[in-house]
């Protein structure tokens, strides 16, 4: 077919009317709400997917917060650490050390932390203290319920007399909560249980079997020295020191005493 020409002699191209317009405009329109129920459908899947999830883990839906400033919300915050939160920014935490994240405290949480403090950190300063108090007492307490080696002759591996006032005293007058017999022992096993039975046969004859509290060995090392050895180092330390002396010269006191005579009668 050819080509139509027009009464000028040109070629005539067909111009669309009304009817085409709207049907032009009608595809359009067409395609932009199928696009927009795609999407509404696809929204109404998920919310779907979602409700039956949280349906079947009711945990995983977290309870609404309380409105802000209501006696729910401030009992919900009141046991939120006291200080400065950590914050990020620019990839770096503000401050680098350990700090509490999340929302700033509120302000009756700030005056209730500055009014009371140093409290509760004076409570872990003071059980600190206690503690250490304590463990330096259990230490005093197991040095000086201690049997050493100059508690026993050195031969008989028996104990001596300071050795059984020693054991006399931890018996009656140590607290029943550090009452207890530690025996040094020595290099020789059998010195060792010499010396244990030694201990026992003591305490028996001191107080009822029944009544004797533990008596065990304890590694140990004397903290002093016996007291026959420093009463000997004291006595040797007397009996060598040298009798006072003071210079004496009868012709020098003789001439001092005259030469005060003679100014006397010249005056």
């Amino acid at each position: 077919m050819g080509r139509r020409r027009a009464a000028s002699g040109g070629d005539w191209t067909p111009e669309a009317g009304p009817g085409a317009v709207l049907i032009l405009g009608g595809d359009h329109m067409l395609v932009v709400a199928r696009r927009v129920a795609l999407s509404l459908l696809c929204f109404s899947v998920v919310c779907a997917s979602a409700s039956v999830a949280l349906a079947q883990d009711p945990a995983a839906c977290p309870p609404p917060e309380p409105r802000w400033h209501t006696e729910a919300w401030y009992r919900m915050r009141a046991q939120e650490p006291v200080g400065a939160r950590q914050v990020e920014y620019d990839g770096k935490l503000w401050p680098p050390y350990a700090r509490p994240v999340g929302p700033k405290m509120a302000c009756v949480n700030v005056y209730h932390a500055e009014h009371y403090w140093p409290w509760p950190y004076m409570c872990t300063d003071r059980q600190v203290i206690l503690d250490m108090t304590h463990i330096q007492e259990a230490n005093g307490w197991l040095s000086e319920t201690t049997l050493y080696d100059y508690h026993f002759h050195p031969e008989t591996h028996e104990l001596t007399v300071p050795g059984k006032l020693q054991l006399k005293w931890i018996l009656e007058n140590v607290p029943s909560n550090y009452r207890a017999v530690w025996v040094q022992p020595a290099e020789d096993p059998a010195i060792s249980q010499q010396r244990i039975d030694s201990v026992r046969a003591v305490a028996g004859r001191l107080i009822n079997q029944a009544n004797l509290p533990t008596i065990a060995f304890r590694p140990a090392t004397a903290p002093g020295r016996p007291a026959i050895e420093v009463d000997t180092i004291r006595r040797k330390e007397l009996e060598t020191m040298p009798s006072p002396r003071v210079a004496f010269e009868a012709g020098a006191a003789n001439s001092s005493q005259g030469g005060g005579g003679g100014s006397s009668q010249s005056h």
